[in-house]
């Protein structure tokens, strides 16, 4: 039965069966689709009547539209072409749309690629033979009647085509001819069904981003070309670059048997770097120290493809970004002189770094490089048996020794005691500085009390606890010497997430700014680094916290918003010409590049007004990271400062680079993966704190790595115990379940039996057994995967059953979405309760309407969020809002509301409301204290990602008790899926030592839990 049809059985044919005539007619342009309905249909619609099928395409388009995916039409939407062929299927019968292209595509080769008569014929290869074809936006259609949706893949090579037969014939030069077979190329590896003839034997390259390969030349300069990262050495680039037509959007390079295709963005990257291809040798290394002084960070990539060569040499350089490297800001490493391998005798001291030297020198081979960084040193590894040899011969060095008391290597060796005796040298003197450090922040104190009547709110005495906290070590800060490093430079806010950090921080800025205005000094401005999605926050929380605002005015320094005004206009990049005559060169005064009007000279159009608050993001800080850099900053602030966790990312160093009276880091989740995040933070936040890099790790990675496998998790809680005491006052750490004064009571409910007292407490409503259809889906799962496993290798199987298996806990024909649809309460009622565990979710809401209270729903699938938001709005009269990745963060358009806007509407309905929410798209920022009730449904396999996703109710600001509620659907004879989950998630509940990382629930611990 086709599915038209399926919905006609399952809706019925008349208005009073259920309206099965859809809502929503299909009409296709050459550029997308339009979905026109009645005036009176759409208006029934936003007021949240309407029959089942019509509200389910209302809601698709909705989401749609919230997703940036669909614009709002006078008399509906319209979805563009590429976004139409990426809709997923449930989408597409939903709204009505063609089926799925079922054939293949054959072609037509003639000509050389190199000469205009060049062409491409396509046409359909369908089960009667080869025909001809019509595209219309996302359909394509064979003969009068046929019509068929193309997926992305098709789509892409038929624009392709169709861009190609379009140029004249002195246009299809070899760049053209190669694009085209190189576009179609791209589409056939992406799922398009077409024969390419001969032009298959060819390797089709799409560069990631473009890099930069810097040739060091006799005279000292520095010579840049690009790198594209795909196993082109720079002397076959170098021959190829004529290829390329620089004036064009897109070009191709074809070498050997590869064709590489250039996008326009990569185009521009290429046009960067050979704008700006010479560096002179005086200026080397200021390159070295800032490059995005020299090339727009936003175009080429300069995380990646960091290269050097020597003229005449031919060496090229492996950078390892591993987790023991320690190359520092060196980028480049053109200062160095490779070392034999013989010093890997000094430098190796453990299996462990033995195991991370030998892969960085396998993937440094894989790229034709002939050293690889390690250890601040540069190894020449250009003799790959040699090597090998090398680390054989440690490897069987440091299994006959065992590790010493320094975590590894000879226990004494006179060739490397004088090594020995610098190390403890270098160890001593970053104690005595971490010593001087902490001495003065315990010492600190602010020079006054805060003026809390200039203050639209009163702190709670936690957060009069953490001003006075950060502002002891902002007067400590400012009573420095600036040009001492070793000076109070900044402090990380640890708190638990909702404690108020944005509130503590602004009232910090407010206090600073008054300190200097009674001193008769020239306030700096502030700025604040925060996610996307934070910035509308932000500004939200500078209106409701003062009384009358400190600041001159609050710059959103963001695309979209203010960025426009303080952007340098006119060319691709513009140079501001230094006039320091000492550093003119022969062609006159060298020209630093700018992005953004910064400085004296820029007048009324300078961005770093003094008392100005500026807001902005990670991204936009690597992006102009040179202007941002070159401002004297008063306070700069952090967001979510895991940010910039990895000390080898561009926003990360620019973080480190920024210049500030003090700068204050927050997160409530300072180590999400490894201690190395913690040191990196600290790095940023009080450089020599913790020693450099290789310290660090020896004093409190290596100890962990070096671990047996059952004692590393505790190992780890005592060297994080120990790492707490180690950063003294420069940390402030509190969580809620502290029962700090101000907040009320959490309970975290669930339907597993519980041992003991806790935070976690059994309730047998919310577990229910799984009957008929579910049950008899989950046990055919079960038994199919045992009766394979007999016979055959099932490995790599298990974590497929184990989606199988949560999908059916949640709903046995959540695949089957359109049969899901419900007219009226009553029936929607009986589509839950095919479901245990939506059954007690459906009880536990019942519960909650009659307390009048508010309630989140958490889940992934968006699926099931569509099928909830639909049998809930039906339930209980409701237009539930679904927040999920799709949600603009940013308002895009009057006709979509932000993340932070359906929160405010959701907030504002009196009594009894539910929210759909997904928790990966609440984990940062948001606050929905009008909620006190949180129902997981789909629970994440991090336990950190749930408790951020639970905490967006419980957090300053909230009044009432929280309920958290973990539904289970049990198995009648064993233990089911949520059950397994429940119990492997609770022992790893978050630690309240920030830098002890809660564990996320393994894939292998899963599968063996349950006996897959």
């Amino acid at each position: 039965m086709a599915l038209r049809d399926l919905l006609r059985t399952l809706i019925g044919t008349s208005n009073e069966a259920g309206a099965a005539t859809p809502a929503f007619s299909v009409v296709a342009d050459s550029a997308g689709v339009a979905f026109a309905a009645p005036p009176e249909t759409l208006r029934t619609l936003r007021e949240g009547s309407g029959a089942s099928f019509a509200k389910m395409q209302w809601i698709v388009l909705r989401m749609l539209q919230e997703g940036g995916l669909a614009e709002a039409l006078p008399n509906g939407f319209w979805i563009g072409q590429e976004d139409v062929a990426g809709l997923d299927d449930e989408q597409a019968d939903i709204l009505q749309l063609p089926p799925r292209y079922p054939f293949s595509f054959g072609s037509r080769i003639s000509g050389r690629s190199g000469h205009s008569s060049f062409s491409v014929d396509l046409f359909a290869e369908t089960s009667d033979g080869s025909a001809p074809f019509e595209r219309k936006g996302p359909f394509l259609q064979l003969g009068s009647s046929e019509s068929y949706r193309l997926t992305p893949a098709e789509l892409m090579g038929l624009l392709a085509w169709e861009r190609h037969r379009s140029l004249s014939p002195e246009e299809r030069g070899e760049t053209a001819n190669l694009r085209l077979m190189a576009e179609l190329q791209t589409a056939a590896r992406s799922g398009m069904r077409v024969d390419l003839g001969h032009f298959e034997r060819f390797d089709l390259v799409v560069p990631e981003g473009i890099g930069v390969t810097g040739t060091r030349m006799p005279d000292g300069s520095l010579l840049l070309s690009p790198s594209l990262g795909d196993g082109s050495t720079p002397d076959e680039l170098q021959k190829r670059w004529s290829q390329l037509d620089l004036d064009d959007d897109g070009g191709v390079l074809r070498i050997g048997h590869r064709i590489v295709l250039l996008d326009e963005q990569k185009m521009n990257a290429i046009r960067e770097v050979f704008a700006n291809q010479s560096i002179p040798a005086e200026r080397v290394r200021e390159f070295l120290d800032t490059p995005s002084a020299f090339l727009d960070a936003a175009l080429v990539d300069l995380d990646i493809g960091f290269s050097v060569r020597v003229a005449g040499v031919g060496q090229l350089r492996h950078l390892n970004f591993g987790e023991l490297d320690s190359t520092g800001e060196d980028w480049f490493g053109v200062s160095e002189i490779p070392a034999t391998t013989e010093i890997l005798e000094q430098l190796i001291r453990s299996p462990e770094e033995l195991e991370t030297f030998q892969a960085a020198a396998e993937a440094a081979w894989g790229q034709g490089a002939e050293t690889v960084a390690f250890r601040g040193e540069t190894v020449d590894i250009a003799d790959r048996a040699g090597t090998c040899a090398m680390l054989d011969k440690l490897r069987a060095k440091l299994e006959r020794e065992g590790p010493s008391e320094e975590g590894g290597g000879a226990a004494s060796e006179p060739s490397q005691a004088p090594s020995r005796t610098t190390v403890s040298v270098v160890l001593r003197d970053a104690e005595e500085i971490r010593s001087e450090l902490l001495e003065i922040a315990r010492a600190t104190s602010p020079r006054s009390p805060v003026a809390w009547d200039a203050y639209a709110r009163s702190p709670f005495p936690h957060q009069e606890e953490g001003v006075a906290w950060m502002l002891g070590l902002v007067e400590a800060a400012l009573r420095g010497d600036r040009a001492d490093l070793y000076r109070p430079q900044g402090a990380l806010l640890a708190d638990d997430m909702g404690l108020g950090k944005t509130f503590m921080a602004l009232v910090v800025a407010g206090e600073y700014l008054r300190w200097l205005g009674e001193a008769g000094t020239t306030a700096k401005p502030i700025l604040v680094v925060a996610p996307l999605s934070l910035l509308e926050n932000w500004e939200d929380e500078v209106a409701k916290t003062f009384l009358a605002s400190p600041f001159r005015d609050l710059i959103v320094l963001q695309s979209g918003r203010d960025l426009r005004s303080f952007r340098i206009q006119g060319a691709e990049r513009e140079s501001v010409q230094l006039q320091a005559s000492e550093e003119a060169t022969e062609d006159g005064p060298p020209s630093i590049r700018y992005a953004l009007t910064i400085g004296p000279e820029a007048g009324a159009r300078r961005l770093d007004m003094d008392r100005r608050i500026v807001l902005t993001t990670y991204q936009t800080l690597r992006d102009y990271q040179f202007s941002l850099c070159s401002v004297d900053w008063g306070l700069v602030i952090f967001d979510e400062a895991q940010n910039i966790k990895n000390p080898n990312t561009l926003q990360t160093r620019a973080a480190k680079g920024l210049k500030a009276d003090f700068k204050l880091l927050a997160t409530g989740t300072p180590v999400e993966n490894s201690l190395a995040d913690f040191w990196c933070l600290f790095d940023t936040a009080q450089p020599g704190l913790l020693g450099d890099w290789s310290a660090f790790r020896d004093r409190w990675i290596a100890p962990i790595l070096a671990a047996e496998e059952e004692h590393r998790a505790q190992v780890r809680r005592e060297l994080g115990h120990e790492l707490r005491q180690a950063v003294g006052g420069y940390m402030l750490r509190r969580v809620k379940e502290d029962q700090l004064e101000g907040l009320p009571r959490k309970f975290i409910r669930t339907g597993v039996p519980v041992e003991g007292a806790g935070p976690v407490v059994h309730e047998p409503s919310l577990a229910a057994p799984m009957r008929g259809a579910q049950l008899a889906a989950y046990d055919e799962l079960l038994s199919g995967y045992r009766s394979r496993r007999a016979s055959e290798d099932m490995r790599g199987q298990a974590l497929a059953i184990l989606q199988s298996l949560r999908e059916v806990s949640l709903h046995p024909r959540l695949r089957q979405e359109n049969e899901l649809l419900a007219q009226g309460a009553k029936e929607a009622r009986s589509r839950m309760a095919e479901s245990a565990k939506l059954q007690a979710v459906l009880d536990t809401l019942d519960r909650i309407r009659d307390q009048k209270e508010k309630v989140i729903l958490f889940m992934v699938s968006k699926r099931l969020q569509r099928a909830l938001k639909l049998w809930l709005d039906e339930i209980y009269g409701l237009d539930i809002a679904v927040i999920n990745g799709d949600t603009a963060a940013v308002a895009r358009s009057q006709d979509v509301l932000t993340r932070k806007q359906l929160i405010a509407a959701f907030e504002a309905i009196e009594g009894f409301n539910i929210l759909i929410m997904s928790p990966i798209a609440a984990g940062v920022g948001l606050t929905v204290v009008g909620a006190n009730h949180a129902i997981h449904l789909e629970r994440h396999w991090n336990p950190a990602k749930e408790a951020q996703a639970s905490d967006r109710i419980y957090r300053i600001g909230q009044t009432r008790d929280v309920h958290i509620h973990l539904p289970i659907a049990l198995h009648p004879k064993i233990d089911s899926f949520d059950v397994h989950l429940d119990r492997l998630l609770r022992g790893k509940l978050m630690l309240k030592d920030a830098v002890v990382t809660p564990e996320a629930v393994r894939e292998d611990e899963f599968i063996s839990s349950m006996g897959l």
